[in-house]
């Protein structure tokens, strides 16, 4: 597979490879991609706890069960403060 990077992308990666971090432009392009891969994707596990999750809030919805949004809004800051 042959591709293009941009001039500030190859540049990025070719300075990298120089400071020793990677031994080729390929295994630099290579680690990026799979960084990036990581980042993106949810594993299986993330991916059911977040469908479970969503079942749970329909399910309360359906029982009635809802709040403020603002209160949901408060409760999801201090989680994640």
């Amino acid at each position: 597979m042959e591709i293009s990077l941009s001039p500030n992308i190859e540049r990025f990666l070719r300075v990298k490879v120089a400071e020793g971090l990677y031994d080729s432009l390929n295994e630099a392009i290579n680690s990026t991609l799979d960084i990036v891969l990581k980042k993106e994707c949810l594993s299986q596990e993330e991916l059911d706890m977040l469908n479970a999750d969503i079942q749970k809030g329909i399910d309360d919805a359906d029982k009635g069960n809802t709040s403020d949004a603002f209160d949901f809004l408060d409760e999801l800051k201090a989680q994640y403060d």
